[in-house]
């Protein structure tokens, strides 16, 4: 029975960024109903675990395929095969044969093949399963991911406003539900901490709809009391409004110049880097976090280009430190966009200092490999993209 099968996350901090069956206009051209697994927000270097008791089956590099560095194990339970599939890896830690248990650390996460950013992508194959719109045996990880186990509390709080439910603590984190304004939530975990939290912003409180849906309130969007009166369901954040409104990455992420994946990279925004958004700020800040959706932002270095709302927070996040210097092994152009038909705007000598403006594992796991760039700044301060294959971690003779 299926029901005998459960998984366990595979990261330690199981957020959840893209749902199976999401974003259909960007997978239709995959011949795919829809995003066909789970993503996990995790940054390179991240472990990732076995989701349960299995064999290694396949361990495939990055080459060109969609999953980039993957693992493939095998689940015989019940008199029924499954498989899961850890995709955009960085390493792996077993090898084919390698008998698992359910939490062992077998790979760490990456952002190889297809993919728009660091994420684990989690895919599960059941044998003889048809899904309409997906490759035969796939099937939704999410009914059986293990379920909260968070206790309910006795405390009840309120929401202020109409506000979103959200699978994780950020911003960043998958859109579940609206929640009404006024609406009753039971506090999950410890009560204290949640009343410590109501009403402060940057704060998070883990509650339970009547439904028994669960996920994350913001609690700036929370109060102890029931209200006396419905607010304005289309009221605005309780913030001042920003002048500019500044976004900030949840991790390295591109900067593209159209609001699309398919688009040009035109540069890479760290987490403590201010992106100022263009528009009108209120439809904007109720875009942070949204699946699909887009923002038009201006870079500290004055580029005009569209990020993933999906990766993006109000807050500033750490800077990577420290970011990976890479030197040209001959004198070499800098680009306008990561391709040798893109705009010539520099030029770098041989053994110039050029530091990787970039998650340093991932940058570090580009160097010297063939098609492939690297966004770089150079000892004066200009910004560009230089060809990976003619860039070394250490100066040449």
């Amino acid at each position: 029975m299926t029901d005998q099968f459960r998984l366990q996350p595979p990261v330690d901090n199981p957020i959840i960024t893209q749902y199976f069956g999401e974003n259909p206009d960007i997978y239709a051209k995959f011949n795919q109903a829809g995003h066909e697994g789970i993503d996990f927000a995790a940054p390179v270097g991240d472990d990732v675990y076995a989701c349960a008791d299995g064999e290694v089956d396949d361990i495939q590099s990055n080459n060109g395929n969609a999953y980039g560095l993957y693992i493939r194990l095998q689940h015989d339970t019940g008199g029924q095969i499954f498989h899961t599939i850890y995709a955009h890896l960085s390493q792996v830690s077993v090898s084919v044969g390698d008998r698992v248990q359910a939490s062992d650390p077998i790979a760490q996460s990456g952002n190889t093949g297809h993919s728009f950013g660091p994420h684990l992508h989690l895919t599960l194959k059941l044998a003889g399963a048809k899904t309409t719109g997906y490759p035969d045996g796939v099937i939704d990880p999410l009914p059986f991911l293990e379920p909260d186990e968070t206790p309910p509390s006795e405390l009840t709080i309120h929401t202020t406003e109409k506000v979103r439910l959200r699978a994780g603590p950020t911003t960043a984190s998958a859109h579940l539900n609206w929640l009404n304004p006024g609406e009753a939530l039971t506090v999950l975990g410890d009560p204290a901490q949640a009343t410590a939290s109501i009403g402060e912003y940057g704060q998070w409180i883990h509650v339970q709809r009547a439904s028994g849906l669960t996920g994350f309130v913001a609690a700036w969007y929370t109060q102890a009391d029931a209200p006396t009166c419905q607010p304005d369901d289309a009221a605005l954040p309780d913030l001042p409004p920003p002048e500019p409104l500044s976004v900030y990455a949840t991790q390295p992420l591109n900067v593209r110049n159209g609001p699309s994946t398919g688009t040009s990279r035109i540069a890479i925004a760290l987490p403590h880097e201010p992106l100022v958004v263009t528009g009108d700020w209120a439809v904007a800040v109720r875009k942070v976090g949204d699946r699909s959706t887009w923002l038009q932002v201006l870079t500290p270095d004055g580029l005009r280009g569209y990020v993933a709302a999906w990766y993006v927070q109000l807050t500033p996040g750490p800077a990577p430190a420290p970011l990976l210097t890479v030197y040209p092994i001959e004198d070499m152009n800098m680009r306008e966009r990561p391709t040798v038909q893109a705009r010539l705007i520099g030029t770098c000598a041989r053994n110039t200092p050029l530091t990787a403006h970039d998650d340093p594992a991932r940058a570090r796991a580009l160097v010297g490999r063939y098609d492939e760039w690297l966004y770089v700044e150079t000892p004066t301060g200009e910004r560009g993209w230089v060809a990976a294959w003619y860039v070394s971690e250490s100066q040449v003779g």
